[in-house]
């Protein structure tokens, strides 16, 4: 197995028709969002795209304040597709220090736009809503509707960024160097799991489709009765 690439895992998805995340939201699991590998290929070139076409790159920072959620994991893929680190802590965690060799935040993805408004970095309102195409309700001065993303490309038009001893990951310092240990390949089956934190969904994610499987993602924990019903429904295999 090659070292883990964003756009090398990025292409080989693209090419897949099949399921590659299915995405339960709700107490009961009532929300469900599935895309094929080529759905979601296209999502995250669309948004590599718009990073690119925002001068996205190494040194930078993106931001990616959501909750459990697969439009995060876009986020993550797009931002390591362009070079840029990404951070799970809202502020940006310790980027743009410049005795910890952190970079700038230079995007904030979030459901949450009024939180981070008046900063430097440009805030994309991310909706949520199943399929939702648009930011629904106003949004603060300066930030951007993630629904313009979808006027995008469907297909990258930047090649991809190596990243090699920059960080891939601001808040703890991971580099894309480690993310080939850090992230691991799965053993091409389907699973189901409930993630604690945005970036054990990204890596239990990436893990998976690295090694040809997919994923089913409870966004809350079920009844063990309803999480029986669904993992059995999705034809997978429950992971703790």
């Amino acid at each position: 197995m090659t070292a883990f690439s964003p756009t090398a895992l990025l292409d080989a998805v693209a090419r897949s028709r099949q399921p590659h995340i299915t995405w339960y939201g709700g107490p009961d699991g009532s929300e469900r969002v599935e895309l094929s590998g080529h759905v979601l290929a296209n999502w995250v070139a669309k948004t590599a795209n718009f990073l690119d076409e925002e001068g996205v790159g190494g040194g930078d920072v993106v931001v990616v304040d959501l909750p459990v959620h697969w439009r995060a994991v876009v986020w993550v893929w797009a931002a390591w597709i362009r070079g840029a680190a990404v951070s799970f802590v809202p502020d940006g965690g310790s980027a743009g220090g410049a005795d910890d060799g952190g970079g700038v935040v230079a995007v904030v993805a979030t459901d949450r736009p009024e939180r981070h408004a008046g900063g430097e970095a440009l805030v994309v309102a991310v909706p949520l809503a199943p399929l939702a195409l648009r930011w629904a309700g106003d949004l603060p001065a300066g930030a951007l509707d993630g629904g313009d993303i979808l006027g995008q490309a469907d297909v990258l038009l930047a090649p991809g960024v190596a990243g090699g001893a920059a960080r891939a990951v601001e808040d703890s310092g991971l580099s894309f160097e480690d993310l080939d240990a850090a992230i691991g390949t799965g053993d091409g089956t389907r699973i189901a799991f409930v993630p604690g934190s945005v970036w054990e969904l990204a890596r239990t994610a990436f893990s998976a489709w690295r090694g040809g499987g997919s994923v089913v993602v409870f966004a809350e924990r079920l009844s063990e009765g309803r999480r029986d019903e669904l993992v059995a429904q999705e034809g997978a295999r429950f992971v703790e």
